[in-house]
């Protein structure tokens, strides 16, 4: 579930604080899966490569230096065929609990923008829940993009860990 509305905001008159709270996605997704199995799936590059991703990309792969400072990259092509991928550096690593991931992209022009994901895992009864927060989006397009990419990276974690 996303706490994010999909509503018009005029982004001049917002402020910084208020961007923050509006250019960010926070989901929660309920897994049948016990913590450390989740854990698994967020961090083995094999795993990552079964359900990362939205559906009109197809992941080639993955790779996983599971240590603070580690790399943290999804290859993927798009719908037009184009290769690309998300390079992330891992900045907290607190298995089975919780995975934060810097990823920074850089632009044609040399500049770069970085994003925040945190993935945190809370036991919950014989599964658990994952509380997903991304933030630092440029803007709304960027931010609702994503949103359906993790709506449908979450769907595909589901399925690997009922499998």
């Amino acid at each position: 579930m996303s706490k994010n509305t999909g509503a018009q905001v005029d982004m001049a008159s917002a402020d910084r604080e208020d961007l923050d709270e509006i250019l960010k996605i926070d989901m929660h997704r309920d897994l049948d899966a016990p913590r450390a199995r989740v854990f698994e799936a967020l961090t083995v590059p094999e795993q990552v490569a079964q359900w990362w991703g939205p559906a009109v990309n197809m992941v080639d792969g993955a790779e996983v230096d599971a240590k603070v400072g580690g790399r943290y990259i999804v290859h993927m092509s798009g719908e037009n065929g184009e290769d690309f991928s998300m390079r992330g550096k891992i900045i907290e690593l607190s298995p089975p609990e919780k995975l934060v991931i810097e990823f920074t992209r850089t632009f044609d022009d040399g500049s770069s923008r970085s994003t925040v994901l945190t993935l945190t895992l809370t036991e919950q009864g014989e599964g658990t829940r994952l509380h997903l927060l991304h933030t630092g989006f440029a803007n709304l397009e960027l931010r609702d993009g994503f949103n359906g990419g993790w709506a449908h990276s979450l769907q595909h974690l589901a399925d690997l860990l009922a499998a």
